[in-house]
């Protein structure tokens, strides 16, 4: 169990150090972990969490979290912790999922930098009821921060319609979401408007990784031709050499990967090749070569989300 242990530890602080970069440092000698959450809104605000792994983790010990940050009072930061110990169950990996937790916990970033109003003004100012009528409050911004937001997504989502996106079923295998989405281009600047348009929306551009290719058949037989991992080794590579081999053109293939805290190991290439299989054939753009995903025809024997 120990050695099963060590190798669980090793893959997934592998994995985290690739996802979040130079947020990550990692002391092996000690089985330490410390994160800096940067504000998901760009605030000024940062959280920093520091977790060490004990040497039954994740068989059947949790992390030991602390979470740190000049605007969290202890209650807060206590809360936190509690929440996430929540989440781990026994033999599970749990260290992505906790930072991006941490990311959405509303409570960590509106927590107040300094001494308010209490009582009712303190109320009032919350809910925009100040001096000015209309107010200016914490929930005022909140509030006109999400109108734009969605006034951003609605006009990415037309442009993703007047480009001719089509979105496939998402698919879970062991907590990771995937999701193919193809359009018809002839340049590369059109691949650049795709792309430019399915990161303009929030879902996708939170994704892992958006692994991207694409072909575009020139006169003379000649192709156009590139792909992007997306931090995604090699994935890229895999899933340009498929469009090859099923003679698939004029179009760019962008595969959006939800990492789940489960480590896929090898088998997330085919299911990403399997993602994007599934949606070329029902639109028709499979030639005779591409029928095949990669070997054992790995993938889509999770479920669809939300389903």
């Amino acid at each position: 169990m120990a050695d099963a242990d060590a190798t669980a530890r090793e893959e997934e602080l592998e994995a985290v150090e690739a996802i979040f970069g130079e947020a990550v440092n990692v002391s092996r000698d000690e089985l330490l972990l410390e994160v800096c959450v940067q504000h998901p809104q760009g605030g000024p605000q940062e959280v920093v969490m520091r977790a060490s792994l004990p040497a039954s983790y994740p068989s059947t010990s949790p992390p030991v979290a602390e979470v740190y940050g000049n605007h969290l009072s202890d209650d807060v930061r206590a809360w936190a912790v509690r929440e996430l110990e929540k989440m781990w169950s026994p033999g599970e990996v749990c260290l992505y999922n906790w930072v991006e937790w941490l990311k959405e916990a509303e409570l960590l970033w509106n927590a107040p930098t300094a001494p308010g109003p209490s009582g009712r003004g303190a109320r009032k100012q919350e809910e925009g009821e100040g001096e000015g009528g209309e107010g200016t409050g914490p929930a005022a911004s909140r509030r006109a921060a999400g109108v734009k937001e969605a006034a951003r997504e609605a006009e990415a989502l037309e442009l993703l319609r007047q480009l001719r996106v089509t979105s496939g079923e998402p698919y879970v295998e062991k907590k990771s979401t995937f999701q193919a989405h193809v359009a018809p281009v002839s340049s590369f600047e059109e691949v650049t408007l795709v792309m430019d348009a399915l990161l303009s929306i929030s879902k996708i551009r939170a994704a892992t990784h958006n692994i991207m290719a694409y072909r575009i058949a020139m006169p003379g037989g000649a192709f156009v031709q590139d792909c992007d991992d997306d931090g995604e080794v090699a994935a890229g590579g895999r899933l340009l050499h498929f469009l090859q081999a099923g003679d698939v053109r004029n179009c760019v293939v962008v595969v959006s990967r939800w990492f789940g805290g489960v480590l896929l190991g090898p088998a997330r290439f085919a299911i990403i090749i399997n993602t994007a299989r599934h949606l070329l054939e029902q639109m028709g753009l499979v030639g005779g070569g591409g029928g095949k995903g990669e070997k054992g025809d790995k993938g889509h024997g999770g479920k669809k989300a939300g389903r």
